[in-house]
């Protein structure tokens, strides 16, 4: 049986007009979608940079959305505009000249450097990474590159960033920078500039921007704010390669420690930063690597966008990636005064005491040994020592692992060492939080297990136990004449959503199988959660499990418009199926097999299967 491979789609959705005007990208780089805005999602990996070890045990980081397009607020001339906040030039198609003239309205009185540093100190933040040029251009520095900056087009006329870095600097708190390398939406040689391009005007001409531009404000932002932690670069597009080597060479030479992300492009960065808002179910074998999020929908503030994550849910993301392997950096998106929402300082405040308790099983932690988390929660690991983080409190009070090459020797509750009952029973630890009930917890419950030894994992297979529901993605499977392929679209505001398919089902041999390890036999109830054009209505499939199997027919699950941000096609819709008891009679490995019956059409996508204990 062959191996799962990923390809990544071709993201068809809000960017179809972004990519079509970007100067520097021929068709073959917009087929590569967000691929090319993104950059490399692997690069070759400096693993002896010495700026790594922190990295990697600092684990989380604030990061900031901040300029004119904040004091906007999602509106132009009256008119309110939905999407990414800081995209509201490209997307009300403001003149470069009118964009420009904002600047003179802008002027960020209530700001306060130190506030904001020392809220990022007590939501656990080791690092702060802000915008210092977005793709509009504007520069939130002084710079001798250009007069579109906070000291020389504002009212304000003082360097934000030097009031943050000195913040930093005073707090303890590391600090970098966002800035967009290659787009530049008021500069008639950036990428893809919104304006009229000067006479005689060829892509070879980017040369004259970044030149006269890109370098001269790196190397200011390298050199007058003392030391920077990362460079975080952003949409490289299909910028040639010569440019990004250039921008490393001049981070090697002024600052040798800091570090430079993967959108840099050209394969280079010291680490990668996957796509926005990917918390990846499944640990993605790209080395070091860092999410990025935010607390609401977008990135900078916009005044309709009030879907704040709460505390628990911003603990939940945090401990999921670094369950994962990787770091976690947060957006916020102050307001054009320079405040912050009261519910982004609300969450991020109690969000941060529940890491300061329980913060031993994040700053310095490593993977969960198993390659996917929990329905009832996610692990973290330090030495012998696992941290089972429970999100959602198990029915019947107990935790099952299986195949663990340890033996436990102490088990408690992190916030208050209270002790925790446990037994081992063959090859299955069971983890019993009955006598916790009525106790009052933290957002999130830690329990620390201390074993005799490292833990490995010697089945990484889905574990059944009998009690809690188990959810097999589509990318936890193994295909055969079919393929599990990314899908990436926006929403509402613009937030990015990232789902897995196993799909383009070629012949009636093909297959996808998932490998479980039954902790428990027995009966389970089986859904499916899957995505079906017109051409593979009425196709016939089998699940099937040893001996026992469910045949069900698939429908069509219709179309969503996409609308709501820019033209794009529609978005097929998932339908969930419930299809019926599979009886699961063998303790150990099986296999769980899904095959055509009768395939009518390849447009058959399936996201997730679940087995639930069937009372």
């Amino acid at each position: 049986m062959k191996t799962s491979t990923i390809s990544w789609k071709s993201c068809a959705t809000a960017f179809a007009l972004l990519l079509s005007s970007y100067p520097l990208l021929n068709a073959a780089d917009k087929e590569k979608g967000m691929e090319e805005m993104w950059g490399e999602d692997t690069v070759a990996i400096n693993a002896g940079h010495p700026s790594l070890k922190w990295f990697v045990e600092d684990k989380y980081a604030m990061f900031i959305h901040w300029g004119l397009y904040s004091d906007m607020g999602g509106i132009w001339n009256g008119k309110t505009y939905y999407g990414i906040g800081e995209w509201i030039m490209h997307m009300a198609e403001i003149p470069v000249d009118d964009y420009k003239a904002y600047a003179s309205q802008f002027n960020p009185q209530k700001f306060d450097a130190k506030a904001m540093v020392q809220l990022a100190k007590a939501a656990g933040m080791k690092t702060i990474v802000i915008t210092s040029k977005h793709h509009d251009g504007f520069a939130l520095f002084d710079s001798a590159a250009s007069d579109f900056t906070v000291t020389k087009a504002t009212p304000y006329k003082r360097d934000l960033m030097k009031q943050l870095a000195d913040a930093c600097a005073e707090e303890g708190i590391r600090f970098g920078f966002y800035y967009s390398q290659n787009q530049d939406w008021t500069e008639p040689y950036g990428g893809n500039y919104k304006g009229e391009r000067p006479a005689g005007y060829t892509p070879e001409d980017f040369d004259i921007y970044f030149n006269e531009k890109v370098v001269p404000q790196v190397t200011e932002l390298l050199t007058n704010y003392g030391d920077i932690a990362v460079i975080w670069f952003d949409t490289p597009g299909s910028m040639p390669k010569k440019y990004s080597a250039k921008l490393v060479e001049l981070v090697t030479d002024l600052q040798p420690d800091c570090l430079i992300n993967s959108r840099i492009g050209g394969g280079y960065g010291d680490y990668v930063s996957l796509g926005d808002m990917h918390i990846p179910p499944v640990r993605p074998d790209v080395g070091v690597w860092e999410t990025v999020d935010t607390t609401n929908d977008s990135w900078s503030y916009a005044w309709y966008d009030q879907n704040w994550k709460s505390p628990k849910l911003i603990c939940e993301r945090l401990v999921q990636v670094v369950a994962r392997g990787g770091s976690y950096m947060l957006n916020v998106g102050p307001k054009g005064d320079g405040t912050i929402p009261a519910p982004v300082v609300e969450a991020l405040t109690a969000s941060g005491e529940w890491l300061a308790e329980n913060g031993e099983a994040i700053y310095g932690a490593s993977a969960s040994p198993f390659d996917q988390g929990f329905s009832w929660g996610d692990i973290t690991t330090k030495g012998n020592e696992l941290y089972l983080h429970v999100f959602d409190w198990p029915v019947e009070g107990i935790l099952r692992l299986a195949d663990l090459r340890a033996n436990v020797t102490g088990a408690s509750l992190l916030h208050d060492s209270s002790t925790v009952a446990y037994q081992q029973k063959g090859t299955v630890l069971e983890v019993n939080l009955e006598s916790q009930v009525g106790r009052e917890m933290p957002l999130i419950p830690v329990v620390k297990l201390t074993f005799d030894g490292p833990v490995q994992v010697s089945n990484q297979a889905t574990q059944i136990d009998g009690i809690t529901t188990a959810t097999l993605l589509a990318e936890m499977s193994t295909v055969e004449d079919c393929a599990i392929e990314e899908s990436r679209w926006m929403e509402k505001f613009g937030e990015w959503k990232h789902d897995y398919y196993v799909e383009e089902w070629n012949s009636e041999d093909a297959k996808a199988v998932w490998e479980l390890n039954v902790l428990a036999a027995g009966e389970y109830l089986v859904s499916i959660e899957y995505s079906a054009g017109n051409d593979a209505a009425d196709s016939e499939w089998v699940l099937s499990c040893g001996d026992e199997s469910i045949t069900f027919v698939s429908f069509e699950s219709g179309f969503d418009s996409n609308k709501s941000f820019q033209p794009g096609p529609p978005r097929q819709r998932n339908f969930v199926a419930t299809l019926g008891v599979l009886d699961i009679t063998k303790v150990g490995v099986n296999h769980l097999e899904l095959a055509p019956r009768k395939l009518m059409g390849r447009g058959f996508g399936v996201k997730r299967i679940t087995l639930t204990p069937y009372r």
